[in-house]
């Protein structure tokens, strides 16, 4: 199914533009517990439409900016509707997660925020303890960019590895 939902994006942003990418990243962004694969989706957009300068920045752009939207949305959701997640059965946030985020949070301040956002596994973990504290929504929204600018630059290189990879391989 994941194979699939990947083939149908990368035909859809070859058809409609990057805006796709652009809002799968939003739904990234805005969903606490992944669902779905968009490191490999992200990558395969990048083998596809190209891996020049000129290519890869607009499918970069789309990505961190519709990341940065999308958690902007959920930082503003937590904030101002005192949603409580972790009371949702279908978000998966239990208290050990939470103290877990808010230890870093307390650790390292705003800028944890960035670092969770390079780690894959951790994306996303401390927009609810963020959004929970004082800091300014464009305090948040600056070291969401930040870490998601590092992510996708990192998925860049892979990308670029794998396509010269194909291309030693006769692939390409």
């Amino acid at each position: 199914m994941i194979d699939a939902a990947a083939g149908l994006t990368i035909d859809l942003v070859a058809r409609y533009g990057v805006v796709v990418l652009f809002l799968v990243f939003v739904l990234e962004g805005a969903l606490v517990g992944k669902v779905i694969p968009t490191r490999t989706l992200f990558v395969a957009v990048v083998v596809a439409m190209g891996t020049s300068l000129l290519d890869v920045v607009p499918v970069l752009a789309a990505a961190v900016l519709g990341a940065t939207v999308g958690q902007s949305i959920l930082f503003v959701l937590v904030r101002r509707r005192e949603i409580d997640l972790a009371a949702i059965d279908r978000v998966p946030i239990d208290a050990e997660g939470l103290d877990r985020a808010e230890g870093w949070l307390d650790r390292w301040g705003s800028p944890a925020i960035a670092v969770t956002n390079v780690l894959p596994v951790a994306r996303g973990s401390l927009i609810v303890p963020m959004a929970m504290s004082d800091t300014p929504a464009y305090r948040f929204s600056a070291w969401s960019m930040a870490g998601s600018t590092v992510y996708g630059g990192a998925l860049v290189g892979v990308a670029i590895g794998i396509e010269s990879l194909a291309v030693l391989a006769g692939l390409f």
